[in-house]
């Protein structure tokens, strides 16, 4: 099989037309996964979602080559979460299993994440630390070669953090790629990382 890989290519990410970054290039193949750290503000999130293909490249090229099946695209949770706040648990985490085609899926992310205890209960009733649970769920519902999670600890728990991690773990040793916007000093013998404030930084120089 055709291995995993992200290349960033003189990519220079922008913010209402205005350039973030100088220009970024590296490669990402099956098992890497990329800290991007920086200050609120720098950049993190614009790069996630430029990845993403939910804002445009500014400069430069991003190439992507999934061994995953060819329809299923890069998976992208954000702060915002994409939940229903009205809508229960249950019924959040099924509408997204089903809209990646896998249905069968939403049982085994609900008991995942620890979920089945509360299927009923509305997401706007839950602490943001089980809303980020909810969200999540779409890490096992809706397979795909490359993650792009944005702050995905925050309002987690000890035992929420520990179930990402496995999560991410297991993604890694499947080939997948990771890329993951935090606070938090990753490492790891494929972790590679992105400060995205120096980029920053560079650019107002060039500037």
């Amino acid at each position: 099989m055709k291995s995993n890989s992200l290349a960033m290519e003189s990519l220079v990410i922008a913010r209402d037309g205005a350039p973030l970054t100088s220009p970024i290039n590296l490669q990402l193949t099956g098992g890497d996964m990329l800290a991007i750290y920086g200050t609120n503000g720098s950049g993190k999130s614009t790069l996630l979602k430029t990845v993403a293909g939910l804002l445009p490249i500014h400069q430069g090229a991003i190439r992507i080559n999934e061994a995953w099946p060819a329809e299923q695209r890069p998976l992208y949770i954000g702060h915002r979460r994409g939940l229903t706040p009205s809508m229960s648990v249950h019924d959040n985490v099924s509408f997204w299993a089903k809209a990646a085609g896998y249905p069968e899926l939403a049982a085994a992310a609900m008991h995942y994440l620890d979920l089945d205890d509360i299927p009923h209960a509305t997401v706007d009733e839950l602490s943001a630390g089980w809303q980020q649970r909810v969200a999540l769920t779409r890490l096992i519902t809706m397979p795909t070669g490359l993650w792009l999670l944005d702050e995905p600890m925050a309002n987690l728990d000890a035992e929420g953090v520990a179930l990402l991690q496995s999560l991410v773990q297991s993604r890694l040793e499947q080939g997948g790629i990771i890329l993951i916007a935090t606070h938090m000093q990753l490492q790891g013998e494929r972790v590679k990382t992105l400060n995205i404030s120096q980029l920053a930084d560079n650019a107002k120089e060039v500037a």
